[in-house]
Parts: C-alpha cells; structure tokens; sequence
C-alpha cells in the first residue's frame, strides 16, 4: 500500500499511562470509601472528557462531588508521571523508521492538547510528530471520526492516505469510520467481538502491527 502518513492515539499506544491513570482512580475510590466503582475506570479508556464524565457521575451517584473526585485523581495522575512516563514496546524503533522513510506522522488523542504534548515531552518523543490534534480541538469526540480526519487534515492527506494506530474500541472505531487503514494493538482493555469483526487489524504490538499492514519491512 502507498501509504503517505501515519496517524496514532496517545495513552496506551505509545504510553503506557493507561495503568498509571486508572491505578490512581482504584487509589482515589479507595481513600474516598468508594472502593466498588474502581473498574469504572476501564470503561472510559479511549473517551474524551465530556464522554467519561456521564460514566463517572453516574457511578459517583451523588455519593460525593465529581470536580473534588476529578481532582484528587488528576493530583495523584501527576505526581506519578512526574517521575517519567513509559513507552510502550516499540515506540521509539518505529518512529525512528518512519522518520527515515520521512513519512509524516501526527498524534490523534481524546487527551487535552497542552496535556498531550507535556506528555510527549516528558518522554522524549514529541519531535517525532509534525503535529499533536487534542480531543478539544474537534466536535465530537471517539468513536466519532472526527479527530481522525482534523488529524490527517493537519498534515495535508485525507485519512483514507493514512494509517492509524489505537488501542481502544471507541478510537479504533474513530479511525475506521474515518476511512483510516486502521490497525488495533489492544492494552488493558481486549478488543469486544463486535470490534474484533470490524475487519481491520489487530495485533500484539506496534512493531508487528506496522509490518502486518505493510508500513515498514
């Protein structure tokens, strides 16, 4: 395939920051006595605020506030990734090729922009991207394709040009409903079966994933 730039999510893919955020919100019911919404965490992976802010009200129940519950977990989110932010297996050594093979590349994340690219640079890796496309900076959040095409839109392709990288259900639906060569490397969450008969890619991890799809050799 004449592929002519390649597209990724953030959390999960190339960071592993998914563990880190949702042991803090298990950290966080915990120390509020609201040990039994823990899992609720894993249901808004891949989301954008406004979206797992309707799952965690509605877990809260009223129980307590959900801006002091947001903050005391965003608090502990940040004193973890200030002693540095993980990569996940692969990142740097597929970046690297694709820079070789001067193929452009944009971050497509449901994360805020500002936090996205400090993210980026606290692992070391935000050179790598022409540019970094923040769940704000579109209508709708994943699933919806939105970001997908603001993201090719950014480096001058259409999506259906590109290839994109998720982890999650809702952003690889955002990539396939973009029209995107989509390819799936699952992280905490595994594929549901209704994903899993979308037609698209998945694989174990990045690397193998990109060679599957014919990115690199």
């Amino acid at each position: 395939m004449n592929y002519q730039g390649v597209m990724f999510d953030m959390d999960g893919l190339l960071l592993d920051t998914e563990r880190l955020v949702v042991d803090a919100f298990r950290r966080t019911a915990l120390d509020f006595d609201l040990g039994d919404i823990g899992d609720v965490a894993l249901q808004m992976i891949g989301l954008r605020r406004d979206s797992s802010a309707i799952i965690l009200r509605h877990a809260l129940n009223g129980r307590m506030e959900y801006e002091v519950f947001t903050a005391a977990w965003a608090k502990d989110v940040n004193a973890v990734v200030a002693g540095g932010i993980p990569l996940k297996s692969g990142v740097v050594a597929l970046l690297k090729l694709l820079r070789a093979q001067e193929m452009p590349c944009v971050v497509a994340t449901s994360s805020r922009t500002s936090l996205a690219r400090h993210h980026l640079e606290l692992s070391g890796i935000i050179d790598f991207f022409q540019d970094v496309i923040g769940g704000e900076q579109v209508e709708r959040g994943k699933p919806a394709p939105d970001i997908y095409h603001r993201a090719a839109e950014m480096i001058g392709l259409e999506a259906c040009q590109c290839v994109a990288f998720e982890d999650s259900d809702p952003g690889a639906t955002a990539a396939i409903s973009s029209g995107a060569h989509t390819v799936q490397v699952p992280d905490i969450n595994p594929p549901s079966d209704l994903m899993r008969e979308m037609g698209h890619l998945i694989a174990d991890d990045l690397l193998n994933g990109a060679r599957q799809i014919g990115l690199i050799v």
